[in-house]
């Protein structure tokens, strides 16, 4: 299975992403997971794209291309893939198309305060990438009921899973964070109306914990594989 899975920062596409990789036996790829652990290493890749990200912004379709062109190819992606944080841009979209076929888009949608309240909350573990969050969200907004509960780490400040310190990504912060909804929305909207009418399209409001929503999106996904 091929997938794509589009969200504004925030959203989860992480978070599902990691659940539905091993249900369907396919190879998760972030372009985003490829650029920290590269700036992480300090490689020159890593030194190129550090300022861009800790700004907010994306990097340029050249770099990105390159990359997902290079992770692809291994092994793990020959049985499929669900892919999150590429394409970003319609040339993105355009170069996808020309290597594979891809059986689904899964959409999320989330408003934009809930986003910033939650990714302000958001701590990642600086050793081994671990996200927590402890934001404890309750409210209706158009009828639609929102509750993320507090999934924070046990002990303050450090990752249940390694022990390691956790940090606030300098993308995190509210000012930073309304920049990438905004550049977000800007450049999602041209590559969703590109595949619109082109393949199936799973549209998931995400309004609850990771485990309610993880569910509604496998129980979506069986849907869209009967209907091949």
């Amino acid at each position: 299975m091929k997938l794509i899975i589009f969200g504004p920062p925030g959203s989860g596409k992480g978070t599902y992403s990691s659940v539905i990789a091993p249900k369907y036996k396919i190879a998760k790829i972030s372009t985003g997971d490829i650029f920290r652990e590269e700036i992480k290493k300090g490689t020159e890749l890593g030194k190129k794209v550090s300022p861009i990200l800790a700004k907010g912004g994306f990097v340029s379709d050249e770099i990105t291309i390159e990359v997902f062109r290079k992770r692809i190819s291994e092994p793990d992606a020959k049985s499929g893939f669900i892919l999150d944080g590429f394409p970003r841009t319609v040339e993105q979209a355009k170069f996808l198309e020309g290597l594979s076929k891809i059986d689904a888009v899964i959409n999320l949608h989330i408003p934009e305060d809930v986003l910033i309240e939650k990714l302000s909350a958001r701590r990642t573990c600086k050793n081994c990438g671990e996200n927590y969050n402890s934001a404890s969200i309750d409210r209706i907004i158009d009828g639609v009921r929102y509750m993320f509960p507090n999934v924070g780490s046990k002990i303050e400040g450090i990752c249940d899973k390694c022990g390691g310190e956790l940090i606030q990504r300098p993308d995190d912060n509210p000012k930073a964070i309304k920049d990438r909804i905004d550049i977000y929305n800007k450049q999602a909207k041209p590559i969703i109306d590109y595949y619109k009418g082109k393949m199936k399209f799973l549209d998931i409001v995400v309004n609850g914990g990771p485990d309610e929503m993880a569910a509604k999106i496998l129980k979506g996904l069986e849907k869209i594989k009967l209907q091949k």
